[in-house]
């Protein structure tokens, strides 16, 4: 994501308010306050699911990928269902189809060839990836509050700072890189807790102070960028919490999850629903019913987990994994693969400085209950 700027909607659809409608609301209060700036909700209930029931922890990790990490990897797909915007990718068609099929294929080929360095080069995937979604929420709220250069710098600049820290303090305590399987709960180094969450919380208390100053100097806080700015700076802590990698990871990347889903349920309502040039197609349907969108996403993410399933099975059949040993590493290969195509392609999908972008989705992050 990059700085807001203003772009054209398309015809049918709802004119947008002005920039800075609505409190300093991406969309209104309640909307993000379950999607974006309350995203920590679901990581929330996953670190204290891990805490108060060990047993439970790793079956709602299972679940919490299936629902959220899978469907966002494929909400990316629903862009290419619009018209207007497959127009313009069509432009650019190596950008948009030939380097996320490589991607695709890329990732089979190191996970059957060296599945500790496909795991390695997924893990700097991701972190990059989720930040950078961070950051560009983050310049929504700054926009909203007509904050300057350096409240921008300064935001970005404390959010990748705490990413860096927890995630270096993720791969000392877990030993998750060049390797198929992090250190077993009983094996991790747990020493440096103490030492992390401070850096985090001075970075946190950083944040605070300056946009309480601001408020003060102003006679207006900036509550929305305060919000999502702390949330953007903690939702990696359960690193510090949970002894168990995957239900650690899992917990911290949640809100980056749920971020996704909102920006695209956003677009959809204000895009689509409603929209005589989208009426009978998916994208129209997708944004009046909430139900479309729940079943359709679901089910193909349900179809997803199946190549991350003999993966899961060989880690505890030993004989298993032997035996179909690279058609398992093949499989995960193309459920990581996806994850792939989506990273490359959401780099492009949210590219602002080209017009074109930002008029395929600026317009429709706002709230959709405005006439």
């Amino acid at each position: 994501m990059s700085t807001p700027a203003l772009a054209v909607p398309s015809p049918g659809a709802r004119p947008a308010p002005a920039l800075g409608a609505g409190a300093g609301w991406i969309a209104n209060a309640a909307y993000d306050g379950a999607f974006f700036v309350g995203s920590m909700a679901l990581c929330v209930a996953l670190v204290a699911v891990a805490i108060a029931w060990p047993a439970y922890a790793i079956p709602a990790t299972v679940v919490a990928g299936v629902l959220f990490a899978n469907t966002h990897n494929l909400l990316t797909g629903f862009f290419f269902l619009d018209a207007e915007n497959l127009a313009y990718y069509r432009r650019w068609p190596h950008y948009y189809f030939t380097v996320p099929v490589l991607l695709l294929a890329a990732s089979m080929a190191t996970f059957v060839w060296s599945p500790p360095l496909a795991f390695t080069l997924h893990f700097f995937f991701t972190t990059w990836h989720v930040v950078r979604q961070s950051v560009g929420i983050q310049k929504l709220y700054l926009g909203k509050a007509r904050a300057g250069a350096f409240d921008r710098n300064l935001d970005a600049g404390l959010i990748y700072a705490a990413v860096v820290v927890l995630h270096a303090f993720a791969i000392w305590k877990f030993r998750p890189l060049w390797a198929t399987k992090a250190l077993a709960p009983v094996e991790v180094h747990a020493a440096g807790v103490g030492l992390t969450a401070g850096i985090v919380a001075l970075l946190a208390v950083t944040m605070l102070a300056r946009v309480l100053w601001l408020g003060w100097r102003d006679g207006r806080v900036a509550w929305p960028r305060l919000g999502f700015g702390l949330t953007s700076i903690g939702m990696y802590t359960p690193y510090l919490l949970i002894d168990q990698y995957q239900v650690a990871f899992m917990a911290g990347i949640l809100p980056h999850y749920v971020q996704y889903h909102g920006i695209f349920w956003l677009v959809g309502q204000n895009k689509y629903a409603g929209n005589a040039q989208y009426e009978g197609t998916v994208l129209g349907r997708l944004g009046r019913d909430l139900r479309v969108w729940v079943l359709v996403v679901v089910a193909a993410a349900a179809v997803m987990a199946i190549f991350r399933a003999p993966y899961f099975l060989a880690e505890k059949d030993l004989a298993f994994a032997v035996r179909w040993s690279w058609q398992i590493n093949l499989a995960v290969g193309f459920f990581y693969g996806l994850g792939w195509m989506h990273l490359s392609l959401d780099g492009l999908l949210f590219r602002f400085r080209h017009p074109e972008v930002r008029a395929a989705i600026l317009p429709y992050l706002r709230d959709p209950r405005r006439p």
